[in-house]
């Protein structure tokens, strides 16, 4: 147990409309069954509600100058951005297979999302199947092509760009089977053909690409005020996915608005690394040769359980450290109640995801377009939106996703 102290608030003005539009939309959708709330006049809308008019996630952006009435100016890393998932109703066919490409079992942000897309599928009467990934290319190509072995109706593949898998989603899409990537890219990003036949949408108003720019913002906003805006920061790249670079330049960008801030040493990790459990020596190794940092970013939580909240304690130095991950899982807010290796993450709800994944292969069966999930950001540090000890991560306020969508499907 650490006695470091976490700063209760920090500013995140380029965040404040959008959040504040965020946060209006939630009270709409908590409106009882049966009456519409009532938005006030000229107050921005979240497209992940009203998904018809937006319903690629990519419209206009929000205005940055001004929140609505009654809205703070400028709100805080804490606060974040708040999104409901769509309301528009969907049809629901009987007696499908969901197949679903877990991007490894073992870490809680492939097996989470994973589960989710299996308790939507139940709710649905829809059988499905979780195969492990194992971590690896080679294993999620596998579980594709076991999907296809196996007749799926629709197979989700949690957290991988196309570019991963690409000839696996080539045979499923000769095979005339549905693929949705939940949380990953399709192949037309790199400038190649589209191979998904769709991809999860986080947040209304933002492409994906922002919205993970803001996940790197928030860790870096949150490193800011945790070291009074004197960030030497150990720079940690997830250089595989292509969300990994989103959220680094995100990170970045943050770290650019602070004069007083610098890079002092990078790490680059892949899949490789996390599958052969070279995480903990490389992070060892980049503490040693930094010894002049004192703040460290790393862009997914599941890691930390691979042995580098070990790595940060055993250095010595956990005291003088602020570190912050993503993600926000279970597992991780328990180490950060106790001060063991991670002071916070930025967390989002990842069967959350899994349910958005099912709605986009709702949408497409018939005949819609994909919605925005609305899957919102929030720090969670030992003093600020940490739940009740062994709970999940919930937003504050909270949200009832899972009711929002049974709704929209008629359940």
């Amino acid at each position: 147990m650490t006695d470091k102290t976490i700063h209760r608030r920090g500013p995140l003005a380029s965040l404040a409309a959008l959040a504040a539009a965020a946060l209006l939309v939630l009270s709409a959708c908590a409106a009882p069954a049966g009456e519409s709330a009532v938005e006030p006049s000229g107050a921005a809308t979240n497209a992940s509600v009203d998904a018809s008019a937006d319903p690629a996630g990519e419209g206009p952006a929000t205005d940055s100058t001004a929140a609505p009435q009654g809205q703070p100016a400028e709100l805080t890393a804490y606060e974040g951005i708040i999104g409901a998932p769509p309301t528009d109703p969907v049809a629901v066919p009987e007696d499908i297979s969901a197949w679903i490409v877990s991007c490894g079992q073992v870490q809680g942000t492939c097996s989470t999302p994973s589960e989710g897309v299996a308790t939507a599928a139940k709710t649905l009467g829809w059988e499905s199947n979780i195969c492990d990934g194992q971590q690896n290319p080679n294993g999620w190509a596998n579980c594709i092509r076991q999907g296809i072995a196996a007749g799926a109706d629709t197979i989700l593949v949690i957290g991988q760009d196309c570019s991963s898998v690409q000839g696996a989603l080539q045979e499923a899409k000769d095979a005339g089977i549905m693929t949705i990537g939940v949380g990953g890219n399709d192949c037309d990003i790199d400038g190649g053909e589209p191979l998904y036949s769709g991809t999860t949408v986080q947040f209304g108003g933002m492409t994906n690409e922002e919205w993970w720019n803001t996940v790197g913002e928030l860790q870096g906003e949150w490193l800011i005020d945790q070291t009074d805006g004197q960030v030497k920061l150990l720079d940690v790249i997830f250089e595989t996915p292509r969300f990994g670079t989103w959220l680094n330049d995100g990170l970045h960008a943050a770290m650019a608005d602070c004069e007083s801030c610098e890079i002092v040493s990078t790490l680059s990790l892949s899949v490789s690394d996390a599958a052969s459990g070279q995480l903990a020596p490389k992070l060892s190794s980049a503490l040693v040769q930094a010894p002049e940092a004192n703040a460290v970013a790393i862009p997914i939580d599941g890691w930390f359980m691979a042995g580098l909240s070990q790595v940060i304690e055993s250095s010595g130095r956990s005291d003088e450290l602020a570190v912050i991950g993503a993600f926000g899982q279970t597992a991780n807010l328990e180490l950060i109640a106790a001060g063991q290796g991670q002071d916070a993450s930025v967390a989002f709800n990842l069967e959350w995801d899994g349910w958005a994944g099912v709605d986009a292969a709702l949408r497409l069966m018939d005949g819609q377009e994909i919605r925005p999930g609305g899957t919102g950001l929030q720090v969670v540090d030992a003093e600020n939106n940490m739940p009740a000890p062994g709970a999940d991560f919930s937003y504050n306020p909270e949200v009832d996703f899972k009711a929002a969508y049974q709704q929209a499907w008629g359940r």
